[in-house]
This record gives structure tokens, C-alpha cells and sequence, in this order.
């Protein structure tokens, strides 16, 4: 019997322990972002607690329609330090969105995972192109009126 729950145990530890270790890695929690653009990436902090380097995978959940999360990210975090990780996504909509990131590590989620708020304006670029177009081409109209008037007063003077 006591054969048997030794090894359960050895069993339990060794699927567990790596576990144990991967939770060294973590989101650090962050602020509000502000996307101004259809596509855009949304920039993750991760921390990195252990003894050893790790790579994860940084996963992401958009809590509405207005924004798409197109692909998650692989990075290799080296021990002991940060590093930035960034989420592909794709505005849809104007408005807040809640985005929920992981990590996972072989398969396996590790760590917490944390809501990031971001807030979607992705018809600024737009509106800041038309508006630069359209006054670009009111200095050229103003500047070819008083070229062509100042040439007249120059034959007619």
C-alpha cells in the first residue's frame, strides 16, 4: 500500500511540477490603450520570475465585435527579466472593448489572466488623412490664386 501512494504521489508530482514552475511567468497588469487605427498592435508586458528562460504563446479575447484579435504571439522570455509582447488586432468599431490575455507555455495556460481596456477610434486615421488632404489642397489653391494674381499685376503695372 504504501508502494502504491508513493508512487501516486512521484505520479502527481512530476505531471504537476512543471506547473508549478511555468506560473514564474506572468502578465504585468498595465494601463488603458488608446487604438486610433484599423489594425494595430496592442502592446503586453510580461514578467518572467524563474530560474530559466521561457517561451509562451500570448493569446487574446476581444469581450466584443469592435475588435479582432488576429493572431496570438510566441516570445521567449530570458530569466529573471520582462519582456514586451504585442496582440495583432483589427478594429472593427468605435468604443471601449475589454480584451482578456493568457499565456500558454507547451500547450498549458500559465499564469493569471488579465483584462487590458482599449479604447477603439479607428475612423481618426481616416478623418485625420481627409482633413490633411483637404487642407494641403486649400494652401495649393490659395498659393496658385495669389501666384496668378501677382503675375497679372506685374504685366498690367
Amino acid at each position: 500500500m504504501k508502494r502504491t501512494l508513493t508512487l501516486l504521489l512521484v505520479a502527481i508530482a512530476m505531471v504537476f511540477g512543471p506547473l508549478a514552475q511555468a506560473s514564474d511567468v506572468f502578465i504585468v497588469p498595465g494601463s488603458q490603450v488608446n487604438l486610433v487605427a484599423r489594425d494595430g498592435r496592442i502592446p503586453i508586458t510580461i514578467q518572467n520570475d524563474g530560474s530559466e528562460s521561457a517561451t509562451v504563446i500570448v493569446h487574446g479575447k476581444s469581450s466584443s465585435f469592435r475588435l479582432e484579435v488576429l493572431k496570438g504571439s510566441e516570445i521567449t522570455i530570458p530569466a529573471g527579466s520582462s519582456q514586451q509582447a504585442e496582440v495583432d488586432v483589427r478594429a472593427v468599431a468605435n468604443g471601449p472593448v475589454e480584451l482578456e490575455i493568457w499565456l500558454e507555455q507547451n500547450g498549458v495556460e500559465v499564469g493569471k489572466r488579465e483584462l487590458v481596456q482599449v479604447n477603439v477610434n479607428y475612423d481618426i486615421e481616416l478623418f485625420l488623412l481627409v482633413s490633411f488632404a483637404f487642407a494641403m489642397f486649400a494652401l495649393i489653391l490659395i498659393g496658385s490664386y495669389r501666384t496668378v494674381r501677382k503675375l497679372r499685376r506685374r504685366r498690367n503695372g
